[in-house]
């Protein structure tokens, strides 16, 4: 069987079936970046029930996820990254009603600096670092980052009970930036994205479970009504995403809820 779908592979019903295979197999796996049905609100919605005091919305865009967060843990202080002068100014008008969300115009990185963005005016959500190639025009623009750890030692924050990251590929170079947090295991939960620009920052899925479990995190993909949480497998090398949830493995309460 295998041997003729290759022989035949020119046809046109077998180039249909494969079509429809794939696109089967796409929404199997979730490739999905609506938060509202991809799982990401249904994290929120899960984990609702729990105290959680410090959340971080690192790659804000214009606070969609925020003020889902907001609404899921009303006891919690929110700090809201977004890089972009542009998205940002959107950012804080979105969330100006909100009490106790604190919006930052800076970036995240593993060190402080200015990186190059590639900023798209018509998907503003694209914005990255990484020379995408994307179909839309785009403008370069610098712009400031900091650390992780260097924000909380500014900022008196000495734990973080949920992070999510949303930052086009450079989710790998945030988290780096939170060495010590991470080292220290002041951080509970971490919600990242992995997808095709992991090509372009040559940090696979692999090297995030590397990351993660070294530092005592189970790990899981998002799905629509559930993580599942497994181990590393080069299967899983699909660079379909979008997300993914590190969770400390002590932690056991918020998995059973999450699962």
């Amino acid at each position: 069987m295998r041997k003729q779908i290759a022989r035949n592979r020119r046809n046109s019903l077998v180039r249909q079936t494969a079509h429809r295979c794939k696109t089967f197999l796409s929404s199997y796996n979730n490739d999905n970046y609506d938060q509202a049905t991809n799982g990401e609100f249904y994290i929120l919605e899960a984990l609702s029930r729990f105290p959680l005091r410090t959340v971080f919305d690192v790659g804000a865009n214009v606070g969609d996820w925020t003020r889902a967060a907001r609404t899921a843990f009303p006891q919690a202080s929110i700090h809201a990254f977004e890089i972009s002068q542009k998205t940002f100014a959107r950012l804080a008008e979105n969330t100006s009603s909100l009490p106790n969300v604190q919006c930052v115009n800076i970036g995240l990185a593993e060190k402080e600096g200015t990186v190059t963005l590639h900023y798209y005016e018509q998907q503003p959500g694209l914005t990255t670092i990484f020379d995408y190639p994307h179909a839309f025009p785009k403008i370069e623009i610098p712009a400031p980052v900091t650390t992780g750890d260097l924000y909380c030692n500014q900022n008196d924050v000495t734990h973080i009970d949920f992070m999510k990251i949303d930052a086009e590929g450079m989710d790998h170079l945030i988290l780096a930036g939170f060495a010590n947090l991470l080292k220290n295991g002041a951080i509970d939960l971490i919600q990242f994205e992995y997808g095709q620009v992991s090509i372009l920052s040559k940090f696979l899925l692999y090297d995030f479970y590397a990351l993660l479990n070294r530092h005592g995190y189970t790990v899981g993909k998002i799905f629509p009504n559930f993580v599942d949480f497994r181990d590393y497998s080069m299967r899983d090398e699909d660079f379909i995403g979008p997300n993914y949830l590190a969770c400390r493995s002590e932690k056991k309460e918020y998995i059973q809820a999450l699962t």
